[in-house]
């Protein structure tokens, strides 16, 4: 299966994050999610969360192959920054068989966060919530009832199913649901039109 990290270089933005950590006293926590259909594995998920002083990065690239209608080759990288423990900047970005399918950024200027979703204008947010999708990699989200989505730069809707099991539900109604185990992340079931994904953790 093809690696998926490389996919990091093509975003020179997360490059120079990434720099500037590994140059101090980084600790990182890595982790991968087998990406299933149908009960085949098709792709994999890379995880890491990067810490060094007050600041953390969080990084998430996907790599599969699956039928859907067609054959699909979908790569996905995501990067979330926090500073104090506050978000300061994150991206997303989805490519199927090599053209952007869905991407995102966000950025802290003097005006606040600068936000912009393809194919929509650039909009203004005055801040955004201390929960992502991408410390729900590493955190159970105890207590939360949303959480600031990269891939749409907005609060979603966030609910306890049953112990450990959370629904989150985006503004088109799409859902996932993640599964925890004594606070450890170990699936994402993703319900999507014509589309059923599961990602389950692999032993580290």
């Amino acid at each position: 299966m093809r690696p998926t990290f490389p996919i990091i270089a093509r975003c020179c933005w997360c490059a120079a994050l990434l720099s500037g950590l590994v140059g101090g006293r980084a600790r990182a926590q890595k982790s991968t999610f087998d990406i299933l259909k149908g009960g085949e594995v098709v792709g994999s998920v890379a995880a890491s969360r990067t810490t060094t002083g007050d600041r953390t990065l969080y990084v998430m690239t996907s790599y599969s192959v699956m039928n859907v209608l067609w054959k699909q080759t979908v790569t996905s990288a995501m990067y979330t920054e926090y500073s104090g423990g506050t978000l300061r900047a994150c991206m997303s970005s989805i490519h199927v068989n090599g053209a952007v399918r869905d991407s995102s950024h966000m950025t802290t200027d003097e005006d606040g966060l600068r936000c912009h979703v393809y194919p929509r204008p650039v909009f203004r947010r005055t801040e955004a919530l201390p929960w992502t999708t991408a410390r729900m990699y590493y955190e159970e989200p105890v207590g939360q009832q949303s959480v600031f989505v990269e891939s749409v730069l907005t609060p979603c809707s966030l609910r306890v199913v049953s112990p450990g099991n959370y629904l989150l539900t985006f503004p088109n109604g799409a859902q996932s649901r993640y599964v925890y185990a004594q606070g450890q992340l170990q699936e994402i079931h993703v319900d999507r039109t014509f589309i059923d994904l599961l990602f389950r953790r692999k032993p580290d």
